[in-house]
Parts: C-alpha cells; sequence; structure tokens
C-alpha cells in the first residue's frame, strides 16, 4: 500500500510476482533491480501498518515475494523451507506483522527479525537467528579497531538464481579479504535470489552460516573465519518485543472472513511480457478468484486465436481496467458480473 492511501482505499496485495513467475519464469533478479527496502522506523511503521491480502492456493515463494516486494519488506525464506507449501489466506484490514505471523504459524514455521530482515524458516532455527547474531557481533566488536569496522560495516547482501552459498561465503570473504576455513561443511546447494538491505557483514555471514546450522570463529586479528557447528551456549536474549519475535504467531480468527468485493480489490503490480492470452487468462481467473468463462465458438468463428501472445503491464489497478489493458488489441471483450467474467468477440 502506498504511503498516501485513505482507509477508505485499502490495497489488496495481490500475488502478482507469482503470476509474472508462473507465465514468464523471470528470476526474481530480472523483475527488478535493487529495491529501496523499509529500515528503521519506517520497517516498524510498515509491519503495524493494515492491509488486506487474499490468496487462493499460492504458493508461500510467490506470496511472500509479492508481498515483500509492494511493501518494501524484506523477507527471507530459509532453504529448509519448503517454498512451495501452498497458502490460502484471506485477511483484511490487518497488521502486515500479523499476516506474516500468521503465515508461519500456517506453515508450522517460526519467525525472527535480525535488522532490517524478516526471516521465515523452522521455529528451531528461527529462534537462535538473533543470539548466534548478537554472539558474532560480541566477538567482532573484541577485535582492534579496523577488524571491527570491517566487520561491522554494512552493505547490501544480493545473489541471483541457481546461486550456491559456498560462493556467497567465499565471495563475501574476498570482498573483505578474510580467509574461510571450513567452507567443505557447507552442502552444495542451488538458491533461489534474493536481495537484502544493507547489514553489518556479521549478519550477512550469519544469514548464511544459519541456514546449515553453523556459525564461525574470527582468528588472526580479523583475517580469517572458521565455519563451526553453531554454539551450544549461545546469549541467552531478553523477551523480543519488536514486531515479529521468534516463535509467537498470531491469531487468525480473521482469517474466515468473506473474499472482498472485487470492487475493492487494487493489482498492486502486474507485469506480462509476450505471453499467450488464454494461459494468462485462466492463470489471472485463478489468482483473482474469478470464474472465467471463454465463448471458444464464437472467438473462433471471428477468426481470433487465444494462443496470441500479450504484453501488459499495470499498478494500482482494478480488475476492470488490468482486463481491459490485456484485451485491448486482441481483438475481444470482456462483460462481467461480479466474479463471473466473460470473454467474447468485442463485434
Amino acid at each position: 500500500m502506498g504511503p498516501h492511501a485513505g482507509k477508505s482505499s485499502k490495497t489488496l496485495v495481490l500475488v502478482a510476482v507469482s503470476i509474472l513467475q508462473t507465465l514468464a519464469c523471470a528470476s526474481a533478479a530480472e523483475v527488478s533491480g535493487h529495491i529501496p527496502w523499509a529500515t528503521g522506523r519506517q520497517l516498524s511503521q510498515t509491519l503495524a501498518q493494515p492491509i488486506d491480502v487474499f490468496w487462493s492456493n499460492n504458493p508461500l515463494r510467490g506470496a511472500m515475494t509479492s508481498l515483500s516486494r509492494a511493501q518494501r519488506v524484506a523477507i527471507l525464506i530459509d532453504r529448509r523451507v519448503d517454498p512451495g507449501q501452498r497458502l490460502t489466506l484471506n485477511l483484511q484490514n490487518v497488521p502486515l506483522e500479523t499476516i506474516l505471523q500468521t503465515v508461519a504459524k500456517r506453515c508450522g514455521l517460526g519467525l525472527a527479525r535480525l535488522g532490517p530482515v524478516v526471516y521465515l524458516a523452522p521455529p528451531a532455527a528461527a529462534e537462535r537467528l538473533r543470539p548466534l547474531a548478537t554472539a558474532m557481533d560480541r566477538a567482532a566488536r573484541q577485535l582492534p579497531a579496523a577488524a571491527q569496522r570491517k566487520f561491522l560495516r554494512t552493505q547490501p547482501l544480493a545473489w541471483e538464481d541457481l546461486a550456491t552459498p559456498r560462493e556467497l561465503l567465499e565471495q563475501l570473504g574476498r570482498q573483505n579479504g578474510l580467509e574461510i576455513d571450513g567452507l567443505e561443511r557447507v552442502p552444495h546447494d542451488l538458491w533461489a535470489a534474493a536481495d537484502l538491505p544493507p547489514l553489518p557483514l556479521v549478519e550477512r555471514l550469519t544469514l548464511i552460516a544459519a541456514q546449515f546450522d553453523l556459525g564461525f570463529t574470527i582468528a588472526a586479528g580479523g583475517t580469517r573465519l572458521e565455519l563451526a557447528p553453531m554454539p551450544k551456549d549461545l546469549p541467552v536474549l531478553p523477551a523480543d518485543r519488536r514486531p515479529l519475535s521468534a516463535g509467537h504467531a498470531a491469531s487468525t480468527s480473521s482469517a474466515t472472513q468473506p473474499a472482498p468485493s472485487l470492487e475493492r480489490v487494487r493489482i498492486q503490480r502486474l507485469s506480462v511480457r509476450d505471453k499467450p492470452l488464454g494461459p494468462v487468462l485462466r492463470q489471472l481467473a485463478e489468482r483473482l478468484g474469478l470464474q472465467l468463462k471463454l465463448d471458444e465458438q464464437a472467438i473462433q468463428r471471428a477468426g481470433i486465436s487465444l494462443d496470441q501472445r500479450v504484453s501488459v503491464l499495470v499498478e494500482n489497478a482494478t480488475v476492470d481496467q488490468l482486463l481491459h489493458e490485456l484485451l485491448k488489441s486482441t481483438g475481444l471483450k470482456f462483460q462481467r458480473r461480479q466474479n463471473v467474467v466473460e470473454i467474447l468477440p468485442a463485434d
């Protein structure tokens, strides 16, 4: 939801990125470059901001990617979480924090917040993330001043689809003049693309190592790291009263509310490039909860093919505006009665 949206114009956050991934097989890196993520006070305000979501059997990664980009909140899904598990969720006028906690509870997961990053992981892993980062931070602060600055300097962290965590660690080592021992403890793995806001080096390293239950020790005055099993004596932190404290999921009492009227639905952003019209229409119908009626005989008699390629880019659009833009150069039109949409020749 944009910062100037009023209570009467709440935005339904749709999984537009999920649709784009299904139709275009685009990686997250291709969809956009670095995002101006919410941080600090802005992040706290965003997490408290009420929004609407309506997901119908949506993959977890697609739903989280769409929500993350629409709200400018960085969300990282742990490698041990099944990104294809399906979500059906209908929440109206609910704080973003509550939505994320509800997702975690539905999926049997935990949440942690490390600086500006929301981490969705198995409950035990979520609980250990901040204590591990705290332990690594304390070790870094015992180093000489120059080494401290290196480990505490903030920079973004991003990688493309099919990146391997071992390569990411090696890259962080090269960029920061670090020799990293114990990389053989990191098994071969292929990760989906990610783009995270600026973080201290200790937190960037922690977000990667923690996904393998690893920590690291700092040696040689801050020029060498050794990956090792996560310490058992992690610091005990005070109860986290900030949003998204680990292991605490929100009530889902509002999850059974009726589906919002399509008159109130706004598509935050949807981009389709050179894809067959028929599959695009069916995907949109599934995502938006539409009953699609295609008069295929009339369409064929008019010499119109549902295989014709279409491209569309809409932002902050109504359902009718989206359908109009999608069909305007196809020779087709639509008629909508509530959730029923009929596609037929324009003439």
